[in-house]
């Protein structure tokens, strides 16, 4: 029986260069309480996603086998929310469910997790096992890559004769945002034949487009249902203070008899995918090469089982985004996190470096800094997409010069000119807009050349929570990494030039009097750098972990004793086995759990809670102060069991300050997963690209 949260041996020959199966047992999958925190996730490379509690209770709003990405990359339709399964008349004539539901004021029934023995992720599916006697049962979840559908393949693995199975599709069109409750429609059929039927879902109240369904089995027979489930209480939304009750439709339901060694096949798919037959086909083989191929290009194919389910994870954020204009294109970007997050020009630009250069998705990082360059408005970078054919919201004063940062190390990666030249009007639109003056009061101060920003009641920095009209981590002024990477860009404008045979003395001089002014940031009576100086709060010496930027950037303005300090500094307050506190314990301001409401939760987001992200700039000042990659590795040890603590495979996006450091946020945080892989090749003797030294 495997043991509970560990990564498995190769399950295939090591020439295959399988990754691990992320392999749970009983201890997990059957206990009340721990199989519903245990989540798993699907993507499709759209945006849409599928994703659950192992229990197969619907916890969240966001919990589904089908969330289709109605507006690629960032509009999603909950369409199926789950599979409720059971066998038919198997202990003495009563049936035996698979599934566990929660009803209002979280009332635990049907305990089919019980059963479970085993959930495991491998090769880009998960898989579910329940045992029932002599009985066993696997059910294997695969989305096909650039497709609104889901797999589901049931086969008895042993027994003592045949089973008759039934599974009920139960779901709906509603917005992953937002609940049904009280949601009263019927869908038209268009044809309900024994093994396929398909709908025209309508446009609901709750955010559902009219979209087209389909329900194929191979295998089984199709009976249409109808009639809506009442008041699935989700345990997760209630804890973080939103309305949590919602209401399914019951689409349809597949029966089979299978003996030992036989299948049932369901696929679920909507919008374009409706018209895709996929029951001639394997998705589960075509997912299971891609996987390989993805791992075996990234050159990290011999590393630990934690590098290799990283290279997995990371595939899960890389989404295609369709360009407006005359003549419309597909671009590309990454999504922040799921399940609700779209795709963040700060979080992409931080993110890219690990989940496409280290893995050497080296024509996907051009093409997502292509599509990024073509939004770019009076030198801003677009901080969000708001989705449904909003304009991007331009509220960062980082996201730009991140967008620098990742041009660089993309172009040291690739030693690609064109590339550089192509993208090298939008560097310098960046940096004269950023010199002269663009939106929200960022320029740069003629006195000094440090950078400036911030406007009453806006949050321009990645410490951007905020409680109504109330700035939680007010930052208005020259913040420390803002003009740390206002330097580093300055830096690789000298280098772009240097590539392209231009004069690079002016940028040069610029990038010195930044550093020369850096200094300012640096009061001896304390050993690490302050936050923000000459802002609102004058000069705010607080201990962050902002200041890693500052020694931890492509092109660090601070190095010597003082980045020695820093890193000590950092090291002994803010460092946690899983990320850096954005507080120290000892501060007044300090709260050490991420809980609660929203308003709870926003006032600790920034004020103690912990980021693995952090990971990347700490681990990089390591390298450049200390020089011992092997020591630097050694960090990155703890997330070994963080892959199977919460969102299984993935990384979490924040964690509790306080021990035990509990994951909180988004389940899989795609700059989590990145900075944790651009750390591992920075530390290895074959990164594509050097910033340490």
């Amino acid at each position: 029986m495997p043991a509970p949260g560990i990564l498995k041996p190769d399950a295939q020959p090591k020439e295959h260069h399988a990754t691990p199966p992320l392999d749970l047992g009983p201890a997990i999958c059957a206990d009340d309480v721990e199989s519903r925190r245990h989540e798993w996730l699907l993507t499709n490379g759209r945006g849409g996603y599928a994703c659950g509690s192992i229990a197969g209770v619907l916890d969240r709003r966001y919990h589904a086998v089908l969330a289709a990405a109605v507006d690629p990359p960032d509009t999603r339709a909950v369409v199926m929310a789950k599979f409720d399964e059971r066998l038919v008349g198997f202990d003495h004539g009563e049936d035996v469910t698979l599934t566990s539901e929660s009803w209002g004021e979280d009332r635990l029934s049907g305990y089919g997790h019980r059963h479970l023995v085993r959930f495991r992720l491998v090769d880009g599916s998960v898989e579910a096992t329940w045992l029932i006697g002599r009985t066993r049962i696997t059910r294997r979840l695969v989305m096909p890559h650039g497709h609104d559908a889901i797999i589901a393949e049931y086969r008895v693995d042993a027994g003592d004769g045949p089973v008759k199975l039934a599974v009920k599709m139960i779901g709906g069109n509603r917005s992953a945002d937002f609940l049904a409750p009280g949601a009263d429609w019927t869908p038209a059929v268009d044809d309900a034949r024994e093994d396929a039927i398909t709908w025209t879902l309508p446009r609901t109240e709750h955010g559902g487009r009219e979209t087209a369904l389909a329900i194929r089995t191979r295998g089984g027979t199709l009976t249409p249902s109808g009639g809506w489930y009442r008041d699935y209480f989700l345990q997760t939304e209630r804890r973080r203070g939103y309305d949590d009750l919602d209401d399914h439709l019951d689409f349809a339901e597949a029966t089979a008899t299978l003996a030992v060694g036989e299948t049932l096949r369901i696929e679920v798919a909507a919008g374009d995918a409706a018209e895709h037959d996929w029951r001639n086909e394997d998705p589960f083989q075509g997912e299971r090469d891609r996987q390989a191929h993805l791992l075996e290009s990234s050159g990290l194919a011999d590393e630990p089982p934690l590098v290799r389910e990283l290279v997995r994870a990371a595939d899960q954020f890389v989404v295609v985004r369709p360009i407006p204009g005359d003549q419309p294109q597909t671009g590309a970007s990454i999504i922040a996190g799921y399940p609700w997050f779209a795709d963040w020009g700060r979080d992409t630009m931080i993110a890219l470096p690990g989940l496409c250069l280290a893995t050497r998705r080296f024509d996907e990082a051009k093409q997502i800094l292509g599509t990024f360059a073509g939004f770019i408005d009076q030198g801003m970078l677009p901080n969000r997409f708001p989705g449904k054919g909003e304009p991007p919201e331009y509220n960062t004063a980082d996201a730009s010069l991140l967008f620098i940062e990742a041009i660089g190390r993309t172009w040291r990666s690739t030693g690609d000119r064109a590339f550089l030249k192509r993208i090298l009007p939008a560097v310098d639109e960046i940096l004269t807009a950023y010199r002269d003056g663009t939106r929200h009061g960022i320029r740069s101060d003629p006195a000094d050349g440090l950078v400036t920003q911030g406007e009453p009641g806006l949050q321009l920095t990645w410490m951007d929570a905020r409680i109504g009209d109330r700035v939680i981590t007010p930052r208005r002024g020259k913040a420390v990494e803002i003009n740390a990477l206002w330097y580093s860009a300055w830096r690789w404008r000298s280098a772009f030039a240097q590539a392209l045979g231009e004069q690079a003395d002016a940028f040069d001089t610029t990038a010195e009097r930044v550093q020369r002014s850096f200094a300012k940031f640096h009061d001896r009576r304390h050993p690490w750098l302050a936050d923000v100086i000459d802002g609102e709060h004058g000069f705010d010496c607080s201990l962050r972990p902002n200041q890693l930027f500052a020694t931890g950037c492509a092109h660090p303005p601070v190095d010597g004793e003082l980045a020695a300090s820093v890193l000590a500094s950092c090291e002994s307050s803010l460092l946690i086995p899983t990320g850096l506190r954005t507080l120290p314990v000892d501060d007044t301001r300090y709260q050490g759990h991420y809980a609660g409401d929203q308003a709870a939760r926003d006032a600790a987001y920034h004020m103690g809670t912990a980021w693995p992200w952090l990971i990347g700039p700490y681990l990089r000042t390591h390298l450049r102060v200390r020089r011992d990659p092997t020591a630097a590795r050694g960090v990155l040890a703890a997330f070994v069991q963080e892959i199977s603590r919460r969102g299984l495979g993935s990384i979490s996006e924040v964690h509790d300050g306080d021990d035990p450091h509990h994951p909180g946020g988004c389940i899989a945080q795609a700059w989590s997963v990145g900075e944790l892989l651009a750390a591992w090749a920075e530390t290895g003797s074959n990164a594509p690209w050097t910033l340490h030294g």
